[in-house]
């Protein structure tokens, strides 16, 4: 067994298809295949099954390729270790975040980030909390910024503590916004999401139907609840950062939601077998850099579990 037989199924699981895999890893389909199957000859299992189209593991087969990419991620963690490489900020890092940070997060700290670190290269991905978990664990990204999950075992790093607020344009009898949560006036984003089950759990809305509203948006855009709220007399959950990037009218119907000051923790999580510490530290301490001092604390504050 080698790692390349190693990197070959991994690559193959990825792609699904014997060429694709193969340009991927710079060797022609043939070498490919004829490793895979010494692989397999070795193991004396069939990892993948090649009766399917597109190309699909054996169960057997996906065990082995899962441990495959773990036995991948400690090579290059020794060699990262071995090059003094963990220190520094240099080379390439992949980053997950997600929908309900990127756009008022990233450009926040981008720009200065980017100018202290010009050999560091970025790949940023916005995508759910679960697909990041999924990723990093399967070697697909290295760093997730996010809402943590309760009880997930993987190295998390806090950074702020971002409050929720209630955007209002349901008018009262006497022509003034209401400031009360209205369940069947509330936009919220689909399942899936965090910020969604987050505003589930502050607002009793586990076990809401919507079977009795006309209308159901499946959308994971902040400022399309936004929107509908505000033109539909609705109301709709918002996080801090957003307000610095609407309108005074539509700051006019933001309001503290009347319960404990709930916030959500933001956080930035990463594999136990990474070891780019110099990368984790530089990305931490610049989020921190242009975050409210305010936010860092959660004394007095109602942090919202979150479990998916």
């Amino acid at each position: 067994m080698t790692i390349t037989q190693l990197e070959y199924i991994v690559a193959l699981n990825e792609y699904k298809s014997f060429s694709k895999a193969a340009k991927f890893c710079c060797v022609t389909q043939p070498s490919l295949s004829m490793q895979i199957q010494k692989l397999e000859e070795e193991l004396n299992l069939i990892i993948f099954n090649r009766k399917i189209k597109p190309i699909k593991p054996t169960t057997e087969g996906l065990q082995i390729i899962n441990a495959a990419r773990k036995i991948i991620q400690e090579k290059k963690s020794i060699q990262i270790f071995a090059q003094g490489y963990h220190k520094d900020v240099i080379g390439e890092v992949s980053i997950g975040i997600i929908p309900t940070i990127a756009p008022y997060l990233i450009p926040k700290f981008l720009s200065s980030f980017q100018t202290k670190f010009p050999n560091l290269k970025l790949n940023i991905f916005e995508t759910t909390t679960e697909n990041i978990y999924n990723a990093i664990n399967e070697g697909k990204l290295d760093i997730g910024i996010l809402v943590p999950i309760t009880n997930q075992e993987m190295p998390c790093i806090p950074l702020f503590f971002e409050e929720l607020f209630l955007f209002s344009n349901v008018l009262l009898k006497n022509g003034e916004l209401d400031q009360n949560i209205i369940p069947e006036k509330l936009w919220i984003l689909e399942e899936g999401h965090c910020l969604s089950n987050q505003i589930a759990s502050i607002c009793n809305l586990r076990n809401k139907s919507n079977s009795d509203t006309q209308i159901v948006y499946k959308t994971g855009s902040l400022e399309t609840m936004l929107r509908l709220a505000e033109n539909g007399m609705g109301q709709t959950i918002i996080p801090h950062m957003m307000v610095d990037y609407v309108n005074e009218t539509v700051k006019k119907k933001i309001f503290k939601i009347p319960f404990n000051t709930p916030v959500r923790e933001i956080a930035l999580i990463y594999s136990e077998n990474y070891n780019r510490k110099g990368v984790i530290d530089a990305l931490k301490d610049e989020i921190i850099s242009v975050i409210p001092k305010e936010w860092i604390n959660a004394k007095n504050k109602y942090i919202i579990p979150l479990n998916i």
